[in-house]
């Protein structure tokens, strides 16, 4: 799909920390982006900034004919869904990370409607949102699968097709655990090797690149290394709101996550001891303050 041929037809409902990322995208590439979000500050951000804002769902679904969600809540997702248009011309792409009964809740209210769905959520923080370097795990029916895979790729630097609608979240879900055990045993790697006496970024350029390593530990291991965690990257209110979701997920299943559950109990006490708002890299702290690491 060409710039040209998805001009002023795609729209973002919720220009929050990670919607406003997705739209500066557009705005980067000449492509026209419409926008709407309930809190008047995150218009009022972007309004200046080469987006058309909305002032109401029910505008913005009337006049564009892709719609992306980047929703904080189930809630929020099913309220826009009811907002929505009647219109077999609009496609939504939903990027939220929520409960799959959510989504499946959503695709039965638009079903009512005529609109089209479509599960595509994303992996990546702000930061790779702004370089267009997120990653998208589409789901749905195949009709209008390729044109909202073009959409996703004005931001996205991958997308996989996953499948039926609800793989998406499901293919979110998991990576997230892979996420979020990568980030707790790098930091117990990191706090292990300080303790036995070397240097942090010896261990860091060590691993880098090896076949022990991941894109976790090269990534948010650096912010460990430099102690860097006021970067704009993912504070504890995403993987807090994830697991519930993930845990969810396993006990549906009746699937023991034990690793990952003993990996989320970093998180907490990074969170107990005030690091809530700082990047989830911060698990270091609370692993550094438990084992008595002193750095040089």
């Amino acid at each position: 799909m060409t710039n040209s041929s998805i001009e002023n037809n795609v729209g973002i409902i919720g220009l929050g920390v990670l919607g406003s990322a997705i739209a500066i995208n557009f705005i980067n590439k000449n492509i026209p982006i419409n926008g709407y979000d309930i809190d008047q500050k995150a218009l009022e951000k972007l309004s200046n900034n080469k987006i058309n804002v909305y002032n109401s769902i029910h505008k913005i679904s009337n006049e564009c004919n892709f719609i992306i969600t980047s929703l904080p809540s189930e809630t929020s997702l099913i309220n826009v869904c009811k907002e929505l248009v009647n219109n077999d011309d609009l496609i939504i792409i939903e990027t939220s990370t929520l409960p799959l009964d959510c989504k499946l809740e959503a695709k039965k209210i638009l079903l009512e409607k005529n609109v089209s769905i479509f599960d595509a959520p994303l992996s990546g923080n702000r930061i790779a949102a702004l370089e267009g370097k997120l990653s998208a795990y589409l789901s749905g029916d195949n009709k209008n699968k390729m044109e909202t895979q073009n959409v996703l790729k004005v931001f996205c630097q991958k997308v996989t097709d996953v499948g039926d609608y609800g793989n998406g979240t499901v293919m979110k879900l998991i990576g997230n655990i892979l996420n979020l055990v990568h980030n707790a045993v790098t930091a117990e790697v990191i706090a292990l090797g300080i303790k036995s006496g070397l240097d942090p970024k010896v261990i860091h350029d060590a691993i880098s690149g090896t076949f022990s390593s991941s894109g976790v530990f090269e990534n948010r291991g650096k912010l460990m290394v430099d102690e860097d965690y006021d970067k704009e990257g993912m504070n504890f209110s995403t993987p807090l709101k994830d697991s519930t979701f993930i845990t969810d997920l396993s006990k549906k299943y009746m699937m023991p996550l034990p690793i990952y559950q003993v990996a989320l109990q970093y998180y907490y006490a990074a969170i107990a001891q005030g690091n809530f708002s700082k990047d989830a890299a911060s698990v270091l702290k609370a692993i550094e303050i438990n084992a008595n690491v002193k750095r040089n």
